[in-house]
């Protein structure tokens, strides 16, 4: 068998969740190959990527993002966006990226809106205003049927089953576009004033959104996902998912009638092979 085929075939077998946090030492033996071919065939795929991550964002945000705020009337510099809305109000919506971004890591960055009494300064210090807001909170299940999910914010590329993703730019432009022009946009261009932006805070804000039926559910299945690779092993990971149920005051009807929503959100797990639904639906029994 062609090497490449045979480090292919290792990589399917460690990114079982069963296999994990585990050493594959003997496996790699097995197969007559080393760490350094391993991680070779890792570098050269990375090397073939179509652009580096950080590269994609910079052009997801210069040929949509920009131009799309820009005809809502929001003045682009910086990663700062600002639009008046009345007196000195701005409405004002930052980027924010995090600082180390690779293949492994991909390219995690966020929106946050806000409002801003702009008087005597064009924006605000540090980007962000009061009332602040993750533009994922607009989004139905906080964003988490989407690839570019992450828990730190938008993630393009990184990782995935243990080795580098490709994703189309047209395919992330559409993401995003679908993001802004249908959940986001439609809401801050009802704002023409602090009581609009008020309202608008109410309705979307963490506190009133973690009590929505869809941010719960998804944020419960998201904490069964990752329960599958964490490195616990002292039994308590099952009694801390049933307390987490009640904390989220999921019913056994909530979880049963929502197990589709686990493989939806498969698609931007690092491990895309774990399947929760059995245990959804064990959850769902247990008190």
């Amino acid at each position: 068998m062609d090497k490449d085929k045979i480090i292919k075939e290792y990589y399917d077998y460690i990114s079982k969740p069963e296999e994990i946090w585990y050493s594959h030492d003997n496996y790699m033996a097995n197969l007559g190959i080393t760490e350094e071919e391993v991680q070779a065939y890792k570098d050269k795929l990375s090397s073939q990527l179509s652009y580096k991550p950080a590269e994609k964002k910079e052009i997801v945000i210069k040929e949509l993002i920009k131009p799309m705020l820009k005809e809502c009337g929001f003045t682009i510099g910086g990663n700062t966006w600002c639009k008046k809305i009345s007196d000195n109000l701005k409405l004002i919506i930052h980027i924010e990226g995090q600082r180390f971004t690779n293949s492994a890591t991909g390219a995690i960055f966020e929106f946050t809106i806000s409002l801003f009494n702009g008087e005597g300064s064009s924006k605000p210090q540090l980007g962000i205003g009061e009332l602040a807001i993750d533009s994922r909170l607009f989004l139905p299940y906080y964003g988490m049927l989407s690839p570019l999910y992450n828990t730190l914010g938008y993630r393009i590329d990184g990782y995935r089953d243990y080795l580098p993703i490709d994703t189309p730019i047209d395919e992330i432009k559409e993401y995003f576009r679908i993001d802004f022009e249908d959940f986001i946009l439609p809401e801050l261009m009802k704002i023409n004033n602090r009581e609009d932006y008020e309202k608008m805070y109410a309705k979307f804000c963490r506190e009133k959104r973690f009590k929505d039926p869809d941010i719960r559910i998804a944020w419960f299945i998201q904490r069964v996902q990752l329960s599958f690779t964490s490195r616990r092993s002292d039994g308590k990971d099952y009694d801390g998912l049933i307390k987490y149920k009640k904390e989220m005051g999921l019913t056994r009807e909530d979880i049963l009638e929502n197990l589709e929503l686990a493989d939806k959100m498969k698609c931007h797990l690092d491990f895309t092979k774990i399947d929760v639904k059995p245990l959804l639906k064990k959850l769902a029994e247990d008190d």
